[in-house]
């Protein structure tokens, strides 16, 4: 299924402590009703500045739109590189 993505699109990243990286932000709520961002990974208050970054911002810090990259082997044919997962 192809993802539909404007070039004008852009995502809200800030700073995790816990997370020690810029990661995406969603917003939510806290206790009082204000709003607050919190990051996609761990849940956890994010930055309290955000850095608004394009789609190829966004998958040159790891992230990715639509389906996974294609990995690729180095070619040298051992099998020990071709799937490796960091």
């Amino acid at each position: 299924m192809a993802v539909a993505v404007s070039v004008d699109s852009s995502f809200p990243m800030a700073h995790c402590e816990r997370c020690a990286k810029a990661v995406l932000t969603y917003v939510s709520f806290d206790e009082l009703g204000s709003e607050i961002r919190l990051c996609v990974h761990c849940d956890g208050p994010a930055g309290a500045r955000l850095d608004w970054v394009t789609v190829e911002e966004l998958e040159a810090s790891g992230y990715y739109i639509g389906s996974p990259p294609v990995e690729k082997a180095c070619g040298s044919g051992c099998g020990s590189c071709s799937v490796r997962k960091n």
